[in-house]
């Protein structure tokens, strides 16, 4: 007897890749032939190899490949093997924001704040003249506030599971004024008006 060789196998999972906050099951779609048994590396404790069930929430964020087999038992010829690599994506985390106070057209101290889990980030509340920018999670703040007045910046990570926020406030003040002198003339021993 001359058993046919199993056709190629395919191992999906939907919605790859998962958020770490999923609690919710997630199951592989149906296999071509049954029959097989999935694996996982690095090992999951309670791993079900009979239907390849994972559970975000319930591991570690990172990667993880899932193998499904069909042993030559079960084919009568070679083992057929599919994988797919499931993606655990972290928290996004940021840390608190940072409060400033200068004077209008002085360049506030720079702000940093360190993301996780992130590829980006968003601000805005920022006065005018101050801008933002992110880059190897690290979002900075920084540039010479052109308007007076209280600014409360808003931060929120884009890219995570789910975005972090946080929130800080710049203090403009304006700059100090005072109205011109004014000059009188007067005889000795008599008072000058007031001057305001």
């Amino acid at each position: 007897t001359i058993n046919p060789q199993p056709p190629q196998q395919l191992l999906t999972y939907s919605g790859l890749p998962f958020c770490i906050s999923i609690t919710t099951p997630q199951l592989p779609q149906p296999p071509v032939t049954s029959g097989g048994i999935y694996s996982v590396t690095p090992p999951i404790p309670g791993f079900n190899s009979a239907t390849g069930v994972i559970t975000p929430s319930s591991l570690p964020a990172g990667s993880y490949t899932v193998r499904y087999t069909i042993p030559f038992s079960a084919s009568g010829c070679l083992p057929v093997n599919a994988e797919e690599i499931v993606i655990i994506k972290p928290y996004n985390t940021i840390a608190a924001g940072i409060d400033r106070t200068t004077c209008i057209n002085s360049a506030i101290t720079t702000i940093t704040l360190a993301t996780t889990g992130a590829t980006g980030a968003t601000v805005t509340g920022l006065p005018t003249g101050v801008s933002s920018s992110w880059s190897g999670n690290i979002l900075t703040i920084s540039g010479t506030p052109t308007a007076s007045g209280t600014f409360t910046y808003t931060v929120t990570t884009t890219g995570g599971c789910p975005p972090a926020t946080t929130t800080g406030t710049i203090i403009v003040t304006p700059l100090n004024t005072i109205a011109a002198g004014t000059s009188q003339t007067v005889c000795i021993n008599n008072a000058i008006s007031p001057i305001t």
